[in-house]
């Protein structure tokens, strides 16, 4: 088995599916390993890897998957890809079809009268795609075709130049195809600059890991699920998907489409991808071919894959889960910002009133009625809607109009609506922003978490039906910390602290800060607390206001600081240092009783609010 235990889960029934599969067919030693380049031959036929990485970035993988090999003709779609992104759909139209051709991968047949390649699948197609591509800030197209590679696979790739010597020694077949490609205009550049380049993309080396990473970024409508970058646009995507479903594998295609049911591609040294569209991507790697050029144990593995979990695109175990996962109000889901207990009764007595649906899926044309009609329903009771679409994989821009339309009737019944977590989707929401721009309408009001869009509407409501007055600062004998203290106490523990005030904005705490010394108790202002995600984003957790402390519990206990602490507003507090706090517990061990007593309670109160943190996505 390769990989690391952070990348396998060990136990699941995925993991155990493709070990039993890896074990059945390990002693398969049907087909031929390819001969006619002659590195190729070098390959053991026992060489035998299976991957699949799904499209939240799960990876899975039994046998040889960190073994190197060269991608082949698993380039033709990634080529294809970039040649659609770099000068456009129709300019690549005009040089290559998308027609299966039902004949092997090297036969020389082009359109009669335009002299097209039938598909970009098939060598004559893939060398006229390869001609497309111009090296744009790199020295040479090949350099920019391998960062593309390099891209998909979510690490730097390289070539082989054993293999490339090989292929370019014997590759007298290609260089026919490119000659008459090239006399049939379809082809503008010099034929041996063209093919080198061909040849050298096809010498690219892969693991059978990196294939199914490659499989699950065309399944994750050309987003990275491990890197978490996107590589494609959405609609080159669709296209690349389009013509692997109908011409991925040769003369094989119909039967491929017919048993396994998805979109794939195949490559001489060994390696199958398969694409499950929004869910996962599927890897191969096993050297002996079948006469169709295809590896027998991928072609058998993927069947039985594709029957046991149900794959088949066209299976109607397929249909897509519900666009809505989920409804929410803000009486069992609340924003990470701590609030007084008058605002709290506003939000228990009224939070019915806000609307939250957690969205996922791939997003069509039925998803977004189905969606206006469960953001609709009931809106005379509904003062604030959030559409989330943390979990939404994909969009399609014919919901452009509709989710438009779901703005106005939202505003139209007093209500207001918002969109949260839609950075994955900028071609969708900046659409939106344009369509509602030329009509005249007022913005989209969207927000980057779920987080901040329930603060607005918390906010909202409390604007809307609480009595809340104006925040003046608080008084020392006003303070959360100070309940039960005499006049006197009071007065003694205000010898002990300092004043001290932030502008909006001013980072109050670092996170860095080792050995805290001080705590503040807060008498004006907001202070938001930020925790830095894996990928280093802040997010925040929590905000106090006044009446709360901050950093006692670090202060205490002599530890680090947990989290960056910033000021949302002009912020008052007085600062307890722990030198002064214990001249106070000799001057007056009550005081310091009465002060850790009040401490453990807001701590307590506040560890009670933020089970919030844990009963709502970030």
């Amino acid at each position: 088995m390769s990989g690391t235990d952070s990348e396998i889960r060990i136990s699941s029934p995925v993991q155990a599916l493709l070990e039993r599969l890896h074990e059945r067919h390990a002693d398969d030693m049907s087909g031929e390993v390819a001969s006619y380049i002659p590195e190729l031959a070098r390959a053991d036929p026992a060489w035998f890897g299976i991957s699949m990485v799904t499209a939240d970035g799960s990876v899975y993988e039994v046998g040889d998957t960190r073994h190197e090999f060269t991608i082949q003709s698993i380039s033709k779609p990634l080529t294809f890809a970039l040649a659609l992104e770099a000068i456009g759909e129709e300019e690549v139209r005009k040089h290559v079809d998308v027609e299966p051709s039902g004949e092997a991968f090297n036969s020389i047949t082009l359109q009669p009268g335009t002299g097209r390649p039938l598909n970009p699948m098939v060598n004559a197609g893939a060398i006229a795609t390869t001609s497309l591509i111009e090296p744009l800030g790199f020295d040479r197209p090949i350099d920019r075709i391998l960062n593309e590679y390099s891209a998909f696979a979510g690490r730097d790739l390289s070539i082989d130049e054993e293999v490339f010597s090989s292929e370019n020694e014997t590759g007298h077949r290609n260089r026919a195809i490119a000659y008459l490609l090239r006399n049939a205009g379809v082809v503008d550049h010099e034929v041996e600059e063209v093919v080198e380049t061909y040849f050298r993309q096809c010498s690219t080396l892969v693991t059978c890991r990196d294939l199914a990473v490659i499989a699950a970024t065309l399944a994750s409508t050309g987003f990275n699920p491990v890197t978490r970058e996107r590589v494609l646009r959405e609609d080159t995507v669709r296209n690349v998907l389009s013509v692997m479903a109908s011409c991925g594998m040769y003369d094989s295609a119909g039967d491929w489409l017919y048993t396994v049911g998805l979109p794939a591609k195949s490559g001489v040294a060994g390696g199958i991808i398969a694409v499950l569209p929004g869910q996962l991507g599927i890897a191969v790697y096993s050297p002996p071919l079948d006469i169709h050029g295809n590896s027998v144990r991928g072609i058998k593995v993927c069947e039985e894959l594709s029957d046991e979990l149900h794959l088949h695109v066209m299976s109607p175990a397929r249909r897509p889960p519900p666009p809505v996962r989920i409804e929410r109000s803000c009486v069992d889901s609340r924003s990470k910002r701590m609030r007084s207990p008058a605002e709290q009764a506003v939000l228990a007595e009224h939070g019915r009133r806000v609307k939250v649906l957690e969205l996922q899926g791939e997003l069509s044309f039925a998803a977004g009625e189905i969606i206006t009609g469960s953001a609709l329903h009931r809106a005379d009771h509904t003062d604030f809607t959030v559409l989330d679409f943390r979990a939404v994989r994909s969009i399609d821009l014919i919901d452009v109009p509709i989710f438009s339309h779901l703005i106005e009737s939202v505003e139209g019944a007093d209500g207001k609506i918002a969109f949260s977590d839609v950075d994955r989707h900028p071609i969708f929401f900046d659409e939106l922003s344009r369509h509602r721009e030329r009509e005249g309408l007022e913005p989209v009001r969207t927000f980057p978490y779920l987080d901040l869009a329930l603060e607005w509407c918390e906010q909202g409501l409390i604007e809307k039906y609480g009595e809340i007055e104006s925040e003046q600062e608080l008084g020392l004998a006003q303070h959360g910390a100070t309940i039960g203290m005499s006049p006197d106490q009071i007065a003694l523990l205000a010898e002990h602290l300092d004043h001290r005030e932030y502008e909006p904005g001013e980072v109050i705490y670092e996170d860095t800060e080792k050995k805290v010394h001080e705590m503040l108790l807060v008498s004006a202002g907001k202070i938001s607390i930020m925790l830095r995600t894996g990928e280093g984003e802040l997010r925040r957790i929590s905000t106090l206001s006044p009446g709360m402390t901050l950093g006692e519990v670090a202060m205490l206990n002599e530890g680090d600081r947990v989290g960056i602490s910033v000021a949302d507003t002009r912020v008052s507090a007085w600062v307890l240092d722990s030198g002064e706090l214990e001249v106070l517990r000799a001057a007056d061990p009550a005081l310091v009783a009465t002060l850790f007593e009040n401490l453990l309670k807001m701590i307590a109160i506040r560890f009670g609010n933020l089970r919030h943190i844990f009963d709502s996505p970030p």
